[in-house]
Formats: C-alpha cells, structure tokens, sequence
C-alpha cells in the first residue's frame, strides 16, 4: 500500500511513483527582505523599516515567524503615525491574530490611516463595511469606500470593487465593470486579480473568450508565487484548454501547486494516478492523495475528497484476496 509517505514525498519536491515532472522554474516567491538589516534599521529610529520588520516576521520564512515581534513592531510603528503599520495591525485585529478579533479595532486603525491619505486603508474600511463580524453590513457604504481605493490607485481596491460588479453586492452586476476593474488590478499585479481575470478571458465573463490571455495570466500568477496560479495552469493543460491536453505538464503544474500549499491540487493528481492519466494507474496513490485532500478544513473540498476516499476504500476492499 502506498500511504502518508507519498504524499510527504510529493509535498518536499521528490518524484512520486510514476515520476512526476519537478515543479516548474516559474514557481518562485521574491525573495523576503534582509532580517539582520530590517532590524538594524529599525533599531536606529528608522520608522520605514518598522513595518517592514513586522510583516517580515509573520510573512517570511518558517524559522523567523515571530508574532510577538510582529506585534511590537506594528504598534511601534502605529505610535510613530506610519499608516502602513496601522493598516497591517488592524488586518491582525480583523483576523484575531495574536490580539482578541474586534473589527471595531480594526477600524479605527484604518481609519487613522486613511485621514493620512494612505489608498490600502480606504479599501480595509471598504472590506470592514462588507461584513466583519460586530459591525453591520453596509455594502453602499463599502462601494464608497471601494472607490475611493480604486481611484487612488490601490489595486486590492479595485479588486475588491471589480468584485462586487461581479457579484452584485452594493452595485448592479456588471460584467463590463468587473472586468474592466479587474484587468486594471491585474495590470498593477495584484495576483488575485491575475487569477481572477484569467477565468473571465476562460469563461467569457465581460469579456471574449481567449484561452491564450487565460493561460499568461495565470503563469503571471503562478510567478508570484500563486499555488492558485500554478494550480489554474495545471487545469489548463489537463484539460486542453486552447492548448493541446498534455498530461506531463498538467501533473508537473499540479505539483507545484501542492508544493506551494494547495490542498485541491493532491486531489487532482490523485484522479490522474487513479484513471492512469500520463502516469502508470496508481489506485493506492490516489487514495493517499485523496485522504491528504480529505484533511482540508473547506467543508466543500472536504467532503469531495472523503466522498473519493470511502468510494476506492470499498473498491479495493472488494478485491482483496479472501484469507
């Protein structure tokens, strides 16, 4: 039987059995700013780095994730009026992250910040009036805020406003909008916008469908680092999608994908390993790689994955040899 060590050996990059392709050159995160100078700068007075240093500790690698520092950092800097430190501890306060969850925290921080003029706190209040817990949805109130992000040239403001053409929510849907928003937040490089846009070009959404448009956008994604991204490739050349269906590219891209931390990629490759799609049909693997999936905390995926897993358990079960 094939179990958790397969699935350990695709998540560090080794070659599973079939002998998967190595994840792509492409999938690459930038490199985190220098510790030791961060925090020499910082030391000196140096308000700039204040935030710096923070996000580096919560953001950067494994070994320096330090929330305490991050904390003390962010509050240092909030004490010496930099707006960036008062929006990045405010997402701390709206996600609960090492101080008590309280939007209403939140939002006076980035309330602070945006009386400076600072655009990433006008799209906070935006995402704050879209449904924090404690504070009452005002999606009307949101879309001013949203604007007023997306005119100052904040790209998760325009996101965030493309995003509420396209579901309706304090605007009439509009396709036009959403994508035009969009591809402004996708042009400034915002990845969640690269990957978003991708699927309108991929299923005509407010725009003519273009295959082509859809792959470069989700490489452009994938080379920030986007397990999304990598992810969306892998789909495209699984499915030959304006490009002819190449099972080696699709596994190598659904690799990366899981190396980078998404949990849906184990289950596509598991399908692959399970219908013998450019590897050698594998149905113990697959079943690894179904029951990592099943692990996932989405309720959704969850629940595909286990539906998988009880399906090939039985399956194999009823062909076990009788002792």
């Amino acid at each position: 039987m094939i179990g958790l060590a397969f699935v350990l050996a695709l998540a560090v990059g080794q070659a599973p059995v079939g002998g998967a392709a190595s994840p792509p050159a492409t999938a690459k995160s930038a490199a985190p700013a220098d510790l030791a100078e961060l925090t020499r700068r910082a030391r000196a007075g140096d308000v700039s780095a204040y935030d710096a240093l923070a996000l580096r500790y919560l953001d950067g690698p494994d070994e320096d994730y330090d929330l305490d520092k991050a904390l003390h950092w962010l509050k240092a800097g909030v004490a010496a009026g930099d707006p960036a430190s008062m929006v990045d501890l405010g997402d701390l306060y709206l996600d609960g992250e090492g101080v008590d969850a309280s939007a209403a925290e939140a939002a006076k921080l980035y309330q602070a910040a945006a009386r400076k003029g600072y655009a990433r706190a006008y799209d906070r209040m935006g995402l704050v009036y879209s449904g924090a817990e404690g504070v009452q949805e005002d999606f009307a109130q949101a879309i001013r805020w949203f604007r007023r992000a997306a005119a100052a040239g904040d790209r998760e403001g325009m996101y965030d406003l493309a995003k509420a053409y396209q579901n309706g929510r304090g605007v009439a849907e509009d396709k036009a909008q959403a994508a035009a928003w969009m591809r402004k937040s996708a042009e400034a490089g915002f990845v969640d916008a690269l990957n978003d846009l991708g699927d309108f070009y991929s299923d005509g959404y407010g725009v003519a469908v273009d295959h082509g448009k859809a792959l470069a956008l989700y490489k452009a994604a994938a080379d920030q680092g986007s397990a999304t991204g990598m992810a969306n490739v892998a789909v495209v050349y699984h499915n030959g999608e304006g490009v002819p269906v190449d099972y080696a590219e699709a596994l190598k891209w659904y690799k990366a994908a899981a190396n980078a931390g998404d949990t849906d990629a184990y289950y596509r490759i598991g399908l692959m390993y399970e219908a013998g799609e450019g590897v050698k049909k594998n149905k113990d693997a697959a079943l690894a790689l179904y029951r990592k999936t099943a692990e996932d905390p989405d309720a959704d995926q969850q629940e595909e994955a286990q539906a998988a897993v009880d399906r090939l358990e039985d399956e194999l079960a009823s062909r076990a040899p009788v002792t």
